[in-house]
């Protein structure tokens, strides 16, 4: 607008849509918090968009120690080539996914994921 205001509420993730619009950034790195759809259509429009935003837990659920989706998200993304996401990044996506499964007993699917660390050499 002329006034230079928003006309439109930024992409929320859903437990934050009903909040009304949202401008804070993010706390641990300056960016403003954004919907795992709004990161996946950045995505498509840049192949080289960052995955460490896509991928951050908070862009799906409320609690940010839940990697479910991010993980299995990680996976489909890498089998469909994208692969420019920190070794960092991904040993943190493993080994977080695994700490929260075996923290609901499930160690054996924990191994699972941690076969899937990167190779380091």
């Amino acid at each position: 607008t002329p006034e230079c205001e928003k006309y439109a509420c930024c992409p929320l993730p859903p437990y934050l849509e009903d909040s009304g619009c949202v401008t804070e950034d993010d706390d641990n790195a300056g960016r403003p918090l954004r919907d795992v759809c709004f990161h996946l259509l950045k995505l498509y429009s840049d192949r080289h968009y960052d995955l460490d935003q896509l991928l951050d837990p908070r862009s799906i659920t409320s609690d940010p120690l839940d990697y479910r989706l991010s993980w299995h998200l990680w996976e489909v993304l890498r089998a469909l080539n994208y692969t420019h996401l920190f070794k960092q990044s991904q040993g943190v996506l493993n080994a977080s996914y695994a700490a929260q499964l075996e923290s609901e007993g499930l160690w054996e699917w924990a191994v699972f994921i941690l076969l899937h660390e990167p190779h380091t050499q």
